[in-house]
């Protein structure tokens, strides 16, 4: 019975001795907190009155990369850190605000470690329109979505508008080739429509629709670039469809 009370009465103390250290452990875990958080503020404040005193604070502001994103975005962001330490500055909790701009793809921030934080904005670019569910979105040439398109806001008159499902992942190669012949110099294009996720079908802005070939959309353009060639301007305009899927021979379709 007494050996079973020694047991009983050394258990207590472990115990005992577990619930003091770890009393020990939490309280010097909290001082050791709010000790390191003074000495953060302590040390902040140093270097603000420092650079209050010797004129190291930020005042100006010089941006590159500008195209799409309005510099009033970049001044509104960065008004609340003018005439703060400049070494003070959070560049990465401000380079985080400025990207959720849809525009901005890539951003670089540093300072001159006197009075001017420098900001080289890298920003995507569009290649086209892409028309899903009654809606136009800008699109990049890897098919991500930059921004819904809105009335009046970023031009895009050179912009072609696609249409048909995975169209803005399969634009680029169609722009390719258009590049590669020149194409849109004598012919405006209003959109390209893809066909069950094969073809195009390209729509001139006079509503003339081409209908280009699956493994050969570039023949295709060109062949039909040498029939237009010998047309007049009236019959051209008289056309409705020039069925091109066949490179040996093309289909014309009068409205």
């Amino acid at each position: 019975m007494k050996n079973l009370n020694r047991r009983r009465l050394a258990l207590n103390r472990i115990k005992l001795s577990n619930l003091i250290f770890i009393i020990i452990f939490i309280g010097t875990s909290l001082l050791f907190y709010y000790e390191k958080k003074n000495i953060s503020l302590i040390f902040k404040n140093t270097i603000s009155e420092f650079s209050k005193n010797f004129e190291y604070q930020y005042l100006y502001l010089n941006i590159k990369g500008l195209q799409r994103v309005e510099k009033k975005y970049v001044d509104d962001l960065l008004e609340k850190y003018l005439n703060t330490s400049i070494f003070l500055l959070p560049l990465n909790e401000i380079s985080k605000s400025l990207q959720e701009n849809n525009w901005i793809k890539k951003i670089r921030l540093n300072t001159n470690y006197k009075d001017t934080l420098f900001v080289e904005i890298e920003e995507y670019n569009p290649i086209g329109i892409y028309l899903f569910n009654g809606k136009y979105f800008f699109f990049d040439e890897s098919g991500k979505i930059i921004e819904e398109k809105k009335n009046n806001t970023h031009s895009s008159n050179s912009l072609i508008i696609f249409e048909g499902q995975s169209s803005n992942l399969n634009a680029k190669l169609l722009i390719n080739i258009l590049k590669s012949l020149n194409f849109q110099k004598s012919n405006k294009i209003q959109s390209a429509e893809y066909v069950s996720k094969r073809r195009w079908n390209i729509i001139l802005t006079n509503n003339t629709k081409l209908m280009l070939s699956e493994e050969f959309p570039k023949k295709s353009l060109e062949n039909f670039i040498n029939i237009i060639d010998n047309l007049s301007e009236t019959e051209f305009n008289n056309v409705q469809t020039f069925d091109l899927r066949n490179i040996e021979k093309t289909l014309v379709t009068n409205k």
